[in-house]
């Protein structure tokens, strides 16, 4: 991604500066044309009778043709040597960071407690809002549950992620369970191929590592590997509800500690998350932490101007042309 910022510093320059050596000619050429050439002259016998009795033309007037003349080769000699002016130009060049989430879709993540609203549908509202403040950086999705796999790549499509993020529900999984493993694999192995030297995975949860063929502190190891940091959300925080099956209770010491070991192995944090603003906030934090990178440097961007000096010579010489042709023929 690049965005222009426009310094107010000019500067005027030639880009072909050899051609202005001609500059140097012109005085001995207009010395050779006098000498051996005539333009636009009418001989009339008689005229310098006409001349003593005051028909002599405005010194001026007689030399403006020959003054439009030079001009005009003047011009083309400019035009030549292509001038232009410099505009200075500080690119910022966005150097985004490449971050995966990974969404639990399990049944318990239907529960209602954060201010009434399910913890998916909380999750999935707080995450919409951390992609678009991440407008240059990609970002995909990993959903997970009994089984991981990913909803989209890496992308700066960001409304089309936001799109895909919004219709996660549980029924996209078939498998029951949470995987933690598998999904920490799932988005370390997108993040593999990525040439970013930032890459995070920022997992959102509320259960314990109940299924899967890898164990999550194994699956962080691996990532860790890779340079992948890990933000572990943890939201599952109030005691199980009959309503919805298989929700966890909150998270024993045990669990809390693999948590805690997932982040500290990849250099990430561990969040604890009881309601919607502490949600909210966690993502904040998130997006604090891991701020793109910038790097700006002065670059020119010549504005050209020869072809207002081609301009110029085709003016002088057309006036030159009319007047030599009329009113300022020159009579001898």
């Amino acid at each position: 991604m690049e965005q222009d910022m426009m310094i107010p510093v000019r500067s005027f320059l030639f880009e072909e500066p050899l051609w202005l050596v001609l500059l140097i000619a012109l005085p001995l050429l207009r010395l050779l044309a006098a000498r051996f050439f005539d333009f636009a002259k009418v001989r009339f016998p008689g005229a310098g009778q006409l001349r003593k009795e005051g028909f002599a033309m405005n010194p001026f007037l007689s030399v403006l043709p020959s003054i439009l003349w030079w001009c005009g080769v003047f011009f083309i000699v400019i035009s030549l040597a292509r001038p232009s002016l410099s505009r200075m130009v500080a690119p910022q060049e966005e150097t985004g960071i490449d971050i995966m989430l990974a969404l639990d879709v399990s049944r318990s993540m239907l529960q209602e407690d954060f201010d009434g609203t399910s913890r998916l549908d909380a999750a999935k509202q707080v995450s919409l809002k951390f992609i678009d403040a991440r407008k240059h950086d990609r970002i995909g999705l990993v959903l997970f549950r009994g089984k991981s796999f990913t909803r989209c790549p890496l992308t700066l499509d960001h409304d089309a992620l936001g799109m895909l993020v919004q219709s996660a529900s549980t029924d996209a999984v078939g498998s029951s369970g949470t995987a933690i493993g598998s999904a920490i694999l799932v988005a370390t192995n997108r993040l593999r191929a990525s040439v970013s030297p930032e890459r995070v995975l920022v997992l959102v949860t509320d259960g314990e590592n109940n299924t899967g063929e890898v164990e999550p502190v194994t699956a962080a190891r691996v990532a860790a590997g890779q340079g992948v940091r890990i933000y572990v959300i943890d939201v599952a925080v109030s005691g199980p509800d009959d309503a919805v099956e298989d929700v966890p209770a909150a998270l024993n010491s045990y669990e809390r500690t693999v948590s805690s070991e997932i982040a500290r192995m990849t250099g990430g944090r561990r969040f604890d998350v009881s309601d919607h603003e502490g949600l909210k906030q966690t993502f904040l934090d998130i997006d604090q932490l891991e701020k793109s990178r910038f790097s700006s440097r002065m670059i020119s961007r010549p504005f050209p101007l020869y072809p207002f000096a081609l301009a110029a010579a085709l003016v002088c010489f057309l006036i030159e042309l009319g007047l030599s042709n009329t009113r300022l023929v020159r009579v001898v």
